[in-house]
């Protein structure tokens, strides 16, 4: 009997470039969606609009996301690896207290540059976290973040230069708040105050009295 032939199998280099060519699909499907998410809110986007932009057909967006919500919560998790990404990779002094205006000076800075992770947030927590609920912690870089927290803290404490008994946590949501409103608020800032917050020098200016206000938080 005669053995029928099986096709050949997909070579190496074949199976390379179709895999190339589905994450540079899907790379270019989440860009389309973050910037529609960003402009016109959850319930404006559609996947329509998304393939739209992202220049692929509406069956191509469905097939790597199977909804707009799960298209979403990719997005969101990805604004928040990206974020804890950058920050791991300063070079934290020794110095807990000028590693502490490190982390001020780079959450802030961040925020300035990236205002769309902070219209994601916004748009989950009017969702009331429906979606990150669904994201495991490590994929949102929880551990890095807390890694980096203890770590500066607890030198600190150790060096008699921070009080102990502060919460990291507690820390985090202190210095992120004062960045936060510093970019979130800045339209509105500037028409009853008339204080451009996000020109140089004003951004200077916050920058040091966030980095103050931290450091007097922590201090004996």
């Amino acid at each position: 009997m005669v053995a029928m032939n099986s096709s050949p199998a997909p070579a190496p280099a074949a199976e390379n470039l179709n895999g190339l060519r589905t994450r540079r699909t899907r790379d270019k499907i989440l860009a389309a969606a973050r910037l529609e998410f960003v402009a016109r809110g959850l319930e404006g986007t559609t996947m329509e609009s998304i393939a739209r932009i992202a220049k692929v057909n509406k069956a191509l967006v469905y097939r790597h996301f199977t909804s707009k919500d799960l298209l979403f919560q990719e997005v969101l998790a990805h604004s928040y690896r990206e974020m804890r990404a950058r920050e791991a990779e300063l070079g934290f002094s020794e110095d807990p207290v000028i590693a502490l205006d490190q982390l001020c000076a780079f959450t802030l800075e961040y925020y300035v540059s990236n205002p769309d992770f902070l219209i994601l947030v916004g748009i989950e927590n009017l969702h009331k976290g429906e979606h990150i609920r669904r994201i495991p912690l490590e994929d949102l870089g929880v551990g890095s973040l807390l890694r980096i927290m203890n770590t500066v803290y607890d030198r600190g404490v150790v060096e008699g230069k921070f009080r102990p008994g502060v919460d990291p946590v507690e820390l985090w949501l202190l210095l992120s708040s004062l960045c936060w409103f510093t970019v979130a608020t800045s339209y509105t800032v500037d028409v009853t105050f008339g204080r451009n917050m996000l020109s140089p020098e004003e951004l200077a200016t916050r920058r040091g009295n966030i980095q103050e206000m931290v450091r007097r938080f922590l201090q004996k």
